[in-house]
């Protein structure tokens, strides 16, 4: 019997998926999480043959729960399912090992299809990422700035993006207010950047938002 571990902020997509999932296989562990701190507690726990997760938890450094999952079960293959969409985190997340990337915008024959892939142990991209790098060969990845950035200041400077602020920030990262100062910081400096306008219109530019 299969086991699968779906987390997810919003018990509705933990729901759908389960559902989705029951009716399809039949006999199939569901198991939810809906944080970075739970999902890491059951997967110590439980040996999943799949783990299908949203980027964007609450209380979660997502590229950490990522690492720690990587190192306490290489193997794990992890499906993300997000509804971010923009190809440079696509990439970002593969070069971290998981096994596929859907967005939220799928069918539930397409979700179906992309379990399936990775459960007989291959990839499965959303055809729509592989357009967006065919399209992105416009910019050589030499030239993104954007690579010098490690992870975390990734991750935090998709928040940027947005107009967040550092406080809300480090409540969403679960990190202090001071830290994300230092990463901001060091992420304006790697860019070359003055001000959040500034690193939207690049941000732009390279079609990450």
């Amino acid at each position: 019997m299969s086991k699968i571990l779906v987390v997810d902020g919003h018990s509705i997509v933990r729901s759908g998926i389960r559902l989705l999932l029951k009716d399809y296989y039949g006999g199939i562990q569901i198991d939810e999480a809906q944080n970075g701190s739970t999902a890491f507690r059951k997967s110590m726990d439980t040996d999943y043959d799949l783990v299908i997760m949203e980027i964007n938890l609450p209380n979660t450094d997502t590229f950490s729960l990522l690492e720690n999952l990587r190192r306490m079960a290489p193997a794990l293959p992890i499906l993300i399912f997000s509804t971010v969409v923009q190809y440079a985190f696509v990439k970002r997340y593969l070069q971290m090992g998981v096994k596929g990337y859907l967005s939220k915008q799928a069918e539930d024959r397409e979700i179906l299809l992309a379990v399936q892939t990775i459960l007989t142990g291959k990839k499965y991209i959303d055809q729509s990422f592989i357009d967006q790098a065919l399209e992105d060969r416009h910019v050589a990845d030499e030239l993104d700035p954007f690579k010098l950035l490690s992870n975390r200041e990734f991750e935090i400077a998709q928040y940027l993006f947005k107009g967040t602020s550092v406080s809300t920030i480090a409540d969403c990262l679960n990190i202090h207010t001071s830290t994300v100062g230092t990463h901001k910081a060091r992420i304006y400096d790697k860019l070359r950047v003055d001000n959040v306008i500034m690193l939207k219109d690049l941000a732009e530019l390279y079609r990450l938002i």
